[in-house]
């Protein structure tokens, strides 16, 4: 895995804000590595629970036959009721 630390302390800076941040790029250019890296930071750097970070790979087999109202119970099940995840 190749360390991306700019990539990282700039979405970094825009994790406590309400904005959606949209990571995009080609196939195999290191997106997901770098959504792993800002999941590490959080649970290291400021102490996030594991249980507070929420990661699907919607792409996989494993949600293949999955319906976008299946999908949003899915996430909705794991938010956290008395707090941010």
């Amino acid at each position: 895995m190749i360390d991306r630390p700019l990539y990282v302390e700039k979405i970094m800076a825009y994790s406590d804000t309400p904005f959606v941040k949209i990571l995009t790029g080609v196939l195999r250019c290191g997106k997901s590595t770098i959504l792993r890296m800002i999941m590490e930071k959080l649970r290291v750097e400021r102490g996030i629970p594991k249980e507070r970070i929420v990661s699907y790979r919607f792409d996989s087999m494993e949600y293949e036959d999955m319906s976008a109202k299946q999908m949003y119970a899915e996430l909705k099940s794991r938010v956290c009721a008395d707090g941010r995840t």
